[in-house]
């Protein structure tokens, strides 16, 4: 991520922000167990540091902290370790070279079926950390109509523990000339992607795609598009496997506030699609999604801006800002950012790769003093390959299907110019099937009032009630006060 601090400042403004925030938790079962979990405190201080840049040919977002959290009550000790969130952009040749970096670095619980939810803050276990580094230099080619891409991505994938290390090396070209006869058009992707592990024992694995498009532009607003290619991939079966792709799709775009697109493709593991809805007003956003298609846990953390209701749950997570102009600033630097804390609890973590089918749905409406988000999403997710390819500490070691469905309903009241009230119920459900199976219901309830102190200072107040039943079971109610200053 050094390109956040070695960019000039001639033509645009580089800001660095110094901040602290600091946290006292009470809770009624420290150690979220099912019996005698304990009550205690837990103190939780974060000195960090945000720096970005916007506009010109260097652009991005870092932001950097050093989290000491310590429980003040029985045996468990503390923990002290750097959490750090960041996507940056390099233009290295005007309208040619590019080259995108980003990185994480964060702790949260990685199971479904035990412990806290994911997303609490006291999750800061040093097995529970990932760590997630990225650079993609690319190069682009637009002659009249034709535009040509061609790119490679480093991805790394490591953690804290036991589910080892991951390293994805893909190459991505792209010629799309949509509109070659007007009403026709084509385009052709390719795109090979390697995965390694450096274990003993474990295969490397790798996938191969090729595919040719020919569109059809009916309309200004519909574009119709026949796909056909082929592909291969060693993730099921170790000696490979190979097959054609087949396919159709649509984007229709009736206005600049709506897109709907799907695609459905006949694939080796059966029927890959996506569909896309999303349209949005002044007050209000909708989000609708469904897909099914080969992914991992560094793909998934990719998309995360597509995540189910990101639109609805960042307004949410900035819902403590109540001046609206400052609100769309943060929202503009989470888009930047490319990833949100409460979009983290809906990824997987994994070091295998899974046949995943998903579906979200999100709602937000924007009012005077109120803000309404609401968000539902299903995931069925199989593994491919067998367990020998999995690490112990993934909930695929144990199960070859996980199922899980969420929903998600938050309010926020503004008591005055300065004050809000902010009220959120989630319903977490999951299933694990195979040679083990387990299933879990999860119930979180939070109440919290968030205050401007002054420009730079917010303080705020929570209470939060967690319940678990089925493979974990614990209750636990827990008050938090926290403060932020930025300097």
């Amino acid at each position: 991520m050094a390109v956040f601090a070695v960019c000039p400042a001639t033509a645009q403004t580089v800001h660095i922000e110094p901040s602290v925030t600091g946290s006292l938790t009470w809770t009624d079962n420290i150690d979220a167990a099912a019996e005698n979990g304990g009550s205690g405190w837990v103190m939780d201080v974060a000195p960090g540091l945000s720096i970005w840049r916007e506009g010109g040919r260097i652009r991005g977002r870092l932001d950097a902290s050093v989290r000491h959290q310590a429980t003040l009550s029985g045996d468990k000790g503390s923990s002290t370790y750097l959490t750090l969130q960041g996507r940056g952009a390099l233009e290295a040749v005007e309208n040619l070279l590019f080259i995108d970096v980003d990185g994480a670095i964060s702790r949260d619980n990685r199971s479904l079926f035990s412990g806290r939810i994911r997303g609490d803050t006291l999750n800061t276990d040093d097995d529970q950390e990932v760590r997630r580094f990225g650079v993609a230099p690319r190069l682009a080619l637009r002659v009249g109509d034709i535009a040509a891409s061609l790119g490679y991505r480093a991805r790394w994938l490591d953690s804290g523990g036991d589910l080892g290390r991951q390293r994805v090396g893909q190459w991505l070209a792209n010629v799309d000339h949509s509109k070659a006869f007007n009403v026709f058009g084509w385009a052709l992707n390719y795109g090979r992607t390697d995965t390694a592990y450096g274990r003993d024992g474990v295969a490397d694995v790798s996938d191969e795609q090729l595919r040719g498009i020919l569109y059809f532009n009916a309309s200004r607003q519909w574009r119709l598009a026949l796909v056909a290619g082929h592909e291969s991939n060693d993730y099921a079966v170790r000696r490979g496997d190979s097959g054609s792709i087949t396919g159709a799709g649509f984007d229709w775009r009736p206005n600049e506030r709506t897109i709907v697109s799907a695609i459905s493709e006949k694939r080796l593991f059966g029927r890959g699609y996506e569909f896309l809805f999303k349209h949005r007003r002044a007050l209000s956003a909708w989000t609708v999604g469904w897909s099914r298609d080969i992914s991992s846990a560094l793909q998934v953390y990719d998309r995360l801006l597509d995540v189910p209701g990101f639109g609805s749950r960042y307004q949410g997570l900035l819902s403590d800002e109540l001046d609206p102009v400052v609100r769309d600033r943060l929202e503009r630097e989470l888009q930047a950012l490319g990833v949100s804390r409460a979009a983290l609890d809906e990824a997987v973590v994994s070091n295998s790769y899974f046949v995943d089918r998903r579906f979200h749905a999100g709602l937000s409406l924007i009012g005077a003093r109120n803000l309404v988000s609401l968000t539902v999403s299903r995931s069925d997710r199989e593994r491919l390959g067998e367990t020998g390819f999995v690490s112990a500490q993934d909930d695929f070691s144990i199960y070859q299907r996980i199922r899980e469905k969420s929903a998600r309903i938050s309010w926020t009241h503004r008591l005055s110019g300065t004050s809000a009230l902010t009220t959120t119920l989630t319903r977490v459900n999951a299933w694990g099937e195979g040679s083990n199976a387990a299933s879990i219901r999860r119930t979180l309830f939070s109440l919290g009032w968030s205050a401007r102190l002054s420009p730079r200072t917010t303080a705020g107040l929570m209470y939060r009630y967690q319940q678990a039943s089925g493979s974990d079971d614990f209750t636990e109610n827990a008050i938090t006060a926290n403060i932020a200053m930025r300097f």
